[in-house]
């Protein structure tokens, strides 16, 4: 399982170090890609709904078999197993605010695979806890286009930074 993560990564990463702009890319694909981040957002900042109908919501835009990598821990792959992962990661957790649109994401397409590259922050209360928790990352998302032009993650990473 790592092994197919950790190769997916590298091939986006050799995609990226090209930068190229193929002929292929869209304004709209853009615009799709970049907006998901803001629909992300939105549900995670839902704070009406429990944390695992949040998390239900968000992997609706990865594929059914995606991976995460997450910081200094094995990769995780598949539905159900990336679920309980955030499930339990935020189990008494409000989520104060999330911001993915600090800089302008970077979004590179080559054919039918899209790359986006990003800088987010995150606000989080534990519950009994007297102060809030805030990261600040780099993230890395690959996604492939679906038969139905859908782009949806297959691969999720992401690296804090110290501020």
């Amino acid at each position: 399982m790592n092994n197919i993560a950790y190769a997916t990564l590298f091939a986006a990463t050799l995609l990226l170090a090209c930068q190229q702009v193929p002929e292929n890319q869209t304004e709209a694909d853009l615009t799709v890609i970049r907006d998901q981040l803001t629909d992300i957002e939105d549900i995670i900042l839902n704070a009406d709904v429990p944390i695992t109908t949040q998390m239900q919501k968000y992997l609706d835009f990865f594929v059914d078999n995606p991976v995460i990598l997450p910081p200094g821990d094995d990769a995780v792959q598949g539905y159900d197993a990336i679920l309980a992962y955030y499930t339990e990661g935020f189990e008494g957790a409000t989520i104060l605010d999330v911001n993915y649109h600090i800089h302008e994401p970077e979004i590179f397409i080559n054919g039918d695979i899209a790359i986006r590259r990003y800088f987010g922050s995150a606000e989080v209360k534990f519950d009994g806890e007297p102060e809030h928790y805030s990261s600040y990352n780099h993230y890395i998302d690959i996604l492939p286009r679906q038969a139905d032009g859908e782009w949806r993650i297959i691969c999720h990473a992401w690296t804090p930074i110290d501020r």
